[in-house]
């Protein structure tokens, strides 16, 4: 790990007291910026992550039709660029939280609304009978997905870098405000790490310590060239020139870098792909770097919905799911499983979207286990509709339906938590709640979660969509 610069004089001994001492500072001086303007930071939380919806429909709509009206009145229209607020056209509100429940900083990143667009694809004129569309709802998915690709390309690491044609969580640069470098330097201190020498900050965080600036990553690089082949096959786009699968390729365990998520399953130079494309850093220094299984499904999706899978790090990649999963380490340790998710049924998800939609069908040992644990875990409300519940109900249920819909499995199941979904859906606005997605682990234990309204609102769209597709032999 790399020394943490810029802590000097305010570092105190590792104690556990001056530890405790130095979390209690951290925490007056955040709150102390949120109090005091000149500190730039009034508006930095907010009690909710965006919108509350549209107003109640004057007629009755079908559940897609409610879900897709949810998504076209709280998209961002325009770039909103008002300080601690800043948001750009394309977006849908998304926030990051300290603690479960708020308060919430809003966030600008291409990695929700790609999920979301990868939704929207399925609200298509093709499937217009099958889901009983209007002319309009099509041209609002597609007015939607044009929107969130242009948003997607301003996080694209520029033509004159080294690490051209990569994309970024968050975006480049950052401005300081008045008092932030103190605030930055007290929050350094407090947070023991990553340092992953980057350069990517959250817009909306201005005092952000730039020691724990990220670089591009191949989750956020997957996804959004899945998005692109999308926008190409759909809706007109350019087709995708780019040998992207080279980014992945060069960023493999190879024993290279510092190793974060030292797993038994994972074992020495594993091959398989890392979450990090540091170009920018040196290489006599290279910051902590990891292997984690979700990444490496959403990497092996891409890849198989480009016919790439001959690309160096597959066949590692697919032998570290399967031995992930059949050696039970989602079932024993979960919340060490990935870095970047919680125990939220995104794995289920992940792994059969490589199998079903990227043609990864090597992965079928970890999908027939992954399928056998959402049966066993199932829960049956009153009404008999099934559910799963692990702290985030709807979003869990959405991700598991995607997920049996992808292996093949159990009808009669899928039926029920379709059932629970729609019974689940906010009858005026369409929406439905907002569950943590994925998450950040600082070295001190410090774990910010990422939610959104509208990406819940997507993934039972998704699933609904799917599961009529399948209920009319699609």
């Amino acid at each position: 790990m790399r020394d943490a610069p810029g802590c000097g004089e305010l570092a105190l001994p590792p104690t556990r007291w001056s530890s405790g001492l130095l979390r209690v500072v951290g925490a007056i001086s955040a709150t102390i910026a949120v109090c005091v303007s000149g500190c730039g930071a009034i508006g930095l939380f907010s009690d909710e992550c965006g919108s509350l919806g549209p107003p109640a429909p004057s007629e009755p709509l079908t559940p897609t039709a409610m879900a897709l009206r949810y998504l076209e009145f709280t998209q961002v229209k325009v770039d909103y660029l008002v300080e601690n607020k800043t948001d750009y056209a394309g977006d849908w509100p998304q926030c990051f939280q300290l603690a479960r429940g708020g308060p919430y900083t809003r966030d600008i990143t291409p990695f929700l609304p790609a999920f979301i667009h990868r939704a929207l694809t399925l609200v298509s004129e093709e499937n217009r009978g099958i889901l009983g569309l209007t002319d309009a709802e099509i041209d609002a998915a597609r007015t939607m997905r044009t929107s969130a690709i242009q948003l997607m390309l301003r996080f694209k690491a520029g033509d004159e870098t080294p690490d051209a044609g990569t994309f970024g969580f968050w975006p480049v640069g950052q401005r300081w405000r008045p008092g932030d470098l103190l605030l930055a330097s007290i929050l350094d201190c407090c947070w023991r790490g990553p340092e992953f020498g980057g350069y990517r900050v959250p817009a909306n965080f201005s005092f952000y310590p730039r020691d724990f600036a990220i670089a591009t990553d191949a989750d956020v690089t997957a996804v959004v060239y899945a998005a692109l082949l999308d926008n190409h096959i759909l809706d007109g786009g350019p087709p995708v020139t780019v040998a992207f699968g080279r980014f992945f390729a060069d960023w493999r365990d190879l024993g290279q870098v510092p190793q974060r998520n030292n797993q038994p399953w994972i074992g020495e130079a594993s091959g398989a792909f890392l979450t990090w494309l540091a170009y920018r850093e040196d290489p006599g220094n290279p910051g902590p770097n990891d292997v984690d299984i979700l990444v490496n499904a959403s990497v092996l999706y891409a890849l198989g919905r480009y016919g790439r899978l001959e690309t160096p790090g597959v066949s590692e990649a697919i032998a570290l799911i399967n031995e992930a999963i059949i050696s039970e380490a989602h079932l024993s340790n979960p919340d060490r499983l990935s870095l970047y998710y919680p125990d939220n049924i995104a794995l289920h998800y992940f792994v059969t979207r490589a199998y079903s939609e990227g043609g990864v069908t090597a992965l079928a040992p970890a999908v027939d286990l992954l399928a056998r644990d959402l049966l066993a875990t199932k829960q049956t409300d009153v009404a008999g509709r099934c559910f799963w519940d692990r702290g985030e109900p709807h979003l869990n249920t959405a991700f598991a339906i995607l997920a049996l819909l992808a292996a093949g499995q159990d009808p009669d199941v899928v039926q029920g938590a379709v059932d629970y979904l729609v019974s689940e859906q906010d009858p005026n606005t369409g929406a439905w709640e907002a569950g943590v997605f994925f998450l950040g682990r600082t070295d001190d234990g410090t774990e910010p979660l990422w939610s959104s309204p509208a990406l819940t609102t997507a993934m039972a769209l998704e699933a609904l969509c799917r599961y009529q597709f399948t209920s009319n032999g699609g």
